[in-house]
């Protein structure tokens, strides 16, 4: 009887344990993240999404997240070629391919990438002056990228893009800076009003010589001039008329230029009644 009891004590207490354990043996790895199984500290597989079994307190678990993730870099001092010290912004994004190099090439990956990446953005903004930085960013981004990537391909991780966002100059190269764009922007509108000058007085000239070669032209021209001026009847205009004028016009002596005096002033009188 004793006996008895003592396997049926011995059964309760492993029933017990296998229920306590039972939870910790299943484990759920999401469908963008992927699970590396550690059993006496040798990678046994690495698992993907779904429903997983594992040996309790004998297998440990590393997750990585296998999307695309992004690095900053903010606020990195610099020295370009003509020795004038920046600030530079910019953000990478990494994707893991490999979790099994990862997990065995370096430790912490993310500082040593942020690491590296500072390093190649010094070295490569000392390759270049500041008027070149700030035109060839693009091209600056890609050569980091490229330097980044070949380093980091040993740990199963690849960098798809590096931008860089933001160039910061110091106080006294902003104002230097804003006062050559000052005077450009002076310099250019100098030029379009000098040539808005020029296309005026060539169109006046050809104007000139086209009334020169035709009278009727200069008297329309007079007669649109008498126009604009009189429009304001307060005031009394005295306009001289050369004799060629008029006899272009049609009249003739003085007798015809008092009867359009005359018809003037009747037109005059009328119009204020």
């Amino acid at each position: 009887m004793l006996g008895d009891a003592l396997v049926w004590i011995i059964l309760s207490f492993i029933a017990i344990i296998v229920i306590l354990m039972l939870p910790t043996m299943f484990y759920i790895v999401k469908q963008w993240q992927t699970v590396t199984v550690i059993r006496f500290g040798r990678i046994i597989k690495t698992v993907h999404g779904g429903i997983h079994i594992k040996i309790p307190f004998i297998d440990s678990l590393i997750r990585l997240d296998m999307r695309v993730q992004t690095f900053d870099l903010r606020g990195q001092s610099a020295i370009t070629k003509d020795n004038i010290p920046v600030k530079i912004d910019s953000v990478g994004f990494l994707k893991i391919e490999n979790a099994e190099k990862l997990i065995l090439g370096v430790e912490d990956y993310w500082s040593a990438i942020k690491s590296y990446s500072q390093t190649s953005l010094r070295n490569i903004v000392g390759e270049y002056s500041l008027d070149e930085l700030l035109e060839k960013r693009e091209a600056i981004a890609d050569k980091m990228k490229l330097i980044v990537d070949s380093y980091t391909k040993e740990w199963g991780v690849d960098i798809q893009k590096i931008e860089l966002q933001d160039v910061v100059l110091p106080s006294d190269m902003q104002r230097a800076f804003a006062v050559q764009a000052e005077a450009e922007r002076e310099s250019r509108a100098i030029i379009i009003k000098a040539n808005a000058e020029l296309t005026a007085s060539t169109v006046l000239m050809q104007a000139a010589e086209n009334m020169e070669k035709n009278p009727i032209a200069l008297q329309l021209r007079i007669l649109e001039t008498l126009s604009d001026v009189s429009k304001d009847q307060s005031n009394t205009i005295l306009f001289p008329l050369p004799t060629e004028t008029l006899q272009g016009a049609g009249f003739s002596g003085l007798a015809a230029a008092a009867s359009i005096n005359s018809s003037a002033a009747r037109d005059r009188a009328k119009s204020q009644e």
